[in-house]
């Protein structure tokens, strides 16, 4: 009996190819694209398709019976922070914090590999032949946009999806502090949002952006891996760049940003010697410069900073930061108990005279008794917002608990 030899999915529409269909092949860009009908060629081969191919911000199709695009669905129908497809377990889901498996399929290499070539983009193809870890973003079309992380792990190969909300949330509704309204105003200097992984960061820096779009002109360029919230110009002038696609590296991107003209800098993750040295110069010249860091704290992440240089420049680098800091939000998600949830728990440090000198004398360990005095100058800890959440009804003794181990830190 003959069978139908399965050659490969359409690059528009996913739909599987046989040998007995008339595929269609095209070249771009380098690299060979097939399709299963005229219909989808020509749909590629349109203006917009082209624009967004060459610009990395590719919309994929699905059809809607592929098991992939049914998970994505889920994933942001059901509010889950993350989606998880991995060989040889099922495929889960993570709402506020519980995992929920959508199948009781064990997924095999080969269904796992055929989901990460529908998505993966051309210029991630050789870095993954390569057996690296892939970082990107990806917009499905009627579905959303999602920031999708690819590893390989004991059993095989792995996909971790993280929804992006459709809309950018307020600074009321994200539940950050009042300081926020004001801090939108300034003209230079530096403000880190810092937390662990998972903590909201990203959504608190696009929220931020996104307000001073709203309210003034301003051209901001932000240096991102991936991009992940597409920001549409509505007073300023936003021009977002990323790494992979747009310039090679943070530290590049950071270097060039200085000669385009900015008048605030975004740089998405602040990881390395170079990039944090490039960001304290951009914020010492005039510039607003927003950053994220992996940090349990404030506190931590200043010493982060500092402990980032050899010994011999901690001292500049301190003066730098004492003299450009203007503010560091850290924070983390904390399961409500009142609602269905995550409450936004955080702490603030503000750039004042008394921190900048705490700063520039090496005496950082002194920081925290000034924050948990420093409500007149709007600052907190996470020890002082975590009890108002819990006089508040919204989070509990255990869920505190469980951050200060998480943090590590003296909160």
């Amino acid at each position: 009996m003959y069978t139908d030899t399965i050659i490969g999915h359409c690059d528009l529409c996913s739909k599987i190819i046989q040998d007995k269909d008339e595929a269609r092949e095209i070249m771009f860009s380098g690299r060979a694209f097939t399709f299963c009908c005229p219909s989808c060629e020509r749909s590629f081969l349109s203006k917009d398709s082209l624009a967004e191919l060459s610009s990395g911000l590719s919309v994929y199709s699905f059809e809607e019976t592929n098991p992939l695009f049914v998970w994505l669905q889920q994933a942001f129908s059901r509010q889950a922070s993350d989606l998880f497809i991995s060989v040889g377990e099922m495929p889960t889901l993570k709402i506020y914090g519980v995992f929920k498996q959508l199948s009781e399929k064990i997924l095999d290499h080969q269904t796992v590999e055929n989901f990460i070539n529908l998505v993966l983009p051309q210029n991630k193809v050789n870095d993954f032949a390569e057996g690296k870890d892939i970082d990107f973003g990806l917009e499905i079309k009627d579905v959303g946009r999602f920031r999708i992380n690819i590893f390989r792990h004991h059993k095989g190969l792995s996909i971790a999806a993280r929804p992006l909300g459709h809309n950018l949330l307020s600074f009321a509704e994200l539940g950050v502090p009042d300081v926020f309204n004001d801090l939108v105003n300034l003209k230079h200097g530096l403000i880190l949002i810092t937390g662990p992984a998972g903590s909201g960061k990203t959504t608190t820096l696009a929220s931020f952006i996104n307000a001073i779009n709203q309210q003034d002109e301003r051209h901001i360029i932000t240096i991102e891996d991936p991009i992940e919230y597409l920001l549409a110009n509505k007073r300023s002038l936003i021009h977002q760049r990323e790494v992979g696609w747009h310039t090679p590296s943070f530290s590049d991107g950071l270097r060039s940003a200085l000669r385009e003209s900015p008048d605030i800098i975004v740089v998405g993750e602040l990881r390395d010697l170079e990039s944090i040295s490039l960001a304290l110069r951009a914020a010492e010249t005039g510039h607003l410069v927003l950053g994220t860091l992996h940090s349990g704290s404030a506190v931590q992440a200043i010493s982060r900073i500092i402990d980032v240089f050899d010994s011999h420049r901690q001292d500049q680098v301190m003066v730098q930061l004492a003299q450009s800091l203007q503010c560091i939000c850290s924070q983390n998600l904390i399961k409500r108990i009142d609602r269905p949830g995550m409450a936004l728990a955080t702490e603030i440090l503000m750039g004042t005279l008394a921190i900048s000198n705490l700063i520039r004398q090496r005496r950082v360990h002194e920081i925290r008794g000034y924050m948990e005095t420093g409500q007149s100058e709007r600052m907190h800890t996470f020890k002082q917002h975590m009890r108002q959440l819990m006089d508040a009804g919204i989070i509990d003794k255990e869920q505190e608990s469980g951050v200060k181990e998480i943090l590590d830190t003296k909160i």
